[in-house]
């Protein structure tokens, strides 16, 4: 099969697999991921290994405009109304997953190494899934405000903490082959490279979008701009051994804080991304190995578990120890299950980097992203219900009145 006819095929197959799961009250994205599954070797092997590499390309673009477009919560105003207890309730939720998750694995005999990057890994929140939730509600109050805060810098704080724990399992690897002190030289140079490199590229091409953008207003010419320069900033960042996650994300926070009007550039996206969520997500299904399920039942159960526990854990220590509302310890914790978008970019990240410890990683993620993305979206609407912020809940409380 040519990969035309099967960029077609995942994208008819995704939109059936997406209007079944909507049926069943289920976030589209595990009908895409399901879809992927079958379609993939597990499976049918329509999707071969060759033509999911082929097609990675998508996966790519799909990816940069997921970061783009979180990129634009960190509007200057946005984080100054989050204040300093917010930033820090986020790191207490950070610490408090990343722990749980890596001592959960090394007591089930995981290596470090894996140990470590899933701890990272499981930092993320999926930021569309609980936001749609939020929306369906029409939620306001103290942990909505929280929530939405929280998701931008929680993500941020994960690739960030990523650089750092590949930097680590790097250092290591190279110093078991090199002798002397050269390696942690080299190591700091590449993690201060990917790091300020990604961020500089991204603040670059964020002012020449928004002065290109102030002569675009035709929908079309916005489209072809904004993709143009996303792809331009992926092909530059593997050109010069960057990070496309920072530096997309870097492009998108840049652009929304020096020029006024660029909302319309991400509403035009957002209208326009649909079909490249999709196939990023039946890709990320084909890639998920069921023989491998069978081997790290343990490892896979641990992991998702130890997550959800490190989220109730950090916002139960941050709230008490910043002595936040009560509402905030007891219910955010639950509506920051989700796992998804970036979580599987960062498991691409991996592969690239360390292909020996990717099959065990990828097949952990995608397993508990299939999960999570199921539970994470009730659990959060029944915390924001059961903390009485949700429209249909004040209605049920006025009716009893």
């Amino acid at each position: 099969m040519t990969n035309v006819f099967l960029v077609g095929l995942i994208l008819l197959l995704a939109l059936v697999g997406g209007h079944l799961m909507k049926w069943l009250r289920v976030p589209e994205i595990v009908g895409y991921l399901l879809v992927g599954l079958l379609l993939g070797p597990s499976f049918s092997e329509i999707l071969t290994g060759d033509a999911i590499h082929a097609l990675e390309i998508f996966s790519e673009i799909a990816l940069g405009l997921i970061l783009f477009s979180l990129g634009a919560v960190f509007e200057m105003k946005e984080l100054r109304a989050a204040g300093r207890q917010t930033v820090l309730l986020t790191l207490y939720l950070m610490l408090g997953t990343f722990l749980c998750v890596l001592v959960a694995l090394l007591l089930l005999q995981v290596s470090w190494q894996v140990a470590l990057l899933l701890g990272v890994v499981a930092i993320e929140v999926s930021p569309i899934a609980t936001i749609l939730v939020l929306r369906e509600l029409n939620s306001e109050g103290p942990l909505t405000d929280a929530i939405n805060h929280i998701l931008a810098i929680n993500n941020v704080g994960c690739i960030i903490t990523f650089g750092i724990a590949t930097f680590l399992v790097r250092l290591v690897e190279r110093n078991s082959v090199d002798a002397g002190g050269l390696a942690l030289g080299v190591e700091v140079f590449y993690l201060a490279w990917q790091l300020l490199g990604s961020i500089a590229i991204g603040i670059l091409l964020g002012h020449l979008l928004a002065l290109w953008g102030r002569r675009v207003q035709e929908h079309g010419e916005v489209l072809i701009l904004v993709l143009g320069m996303i792809l331009v900033l992926v092909g530059a960042c593997h050109w010069l051994d960057l990070s496309a996650l920072i530096a997309t994300m870097a492009l998108g926070a840049t652009l929304i804080n020096i020029e006024k009007e660029s909302r319309h550039l991400f509403d035009v996206l957002g209208r326009t991304d649909p079909p490249l969520y999709a196939i990023f997500f039946v890709l990320a299904g084909a890639d998920l190995s069921i023989s491998s399920l069978k081997t790290i039942g343990f490892a896979g159960v641990g992991y998702t578990a130890a997550r959800a526990a490190g989220k109730f854990v950090g916002a139960y220590w941050g709230a008490r120890a910043l002595r936040l509302p009560p509402i905030i310890g007891k219910y955010v914790g639950l509506t920051l299950i989700a796992h998804a978008g970036v979580a599987i970019g960062l498991v691409l990240q991996i592969r690239s980097m360390f292909p020996r410890l990717a099959e065990v990683i990828s097949t952990v993620i995608l397993a508990s992203v299939l999960i999570n993305e199921i539970a994470g979206p009730i659990l959060t609407r029944q915390a924001v219900i059961r903390a009485g912020e949700a429209r249909i809940a004040r209605l049920r409380a006025f009716e009893e009145l």
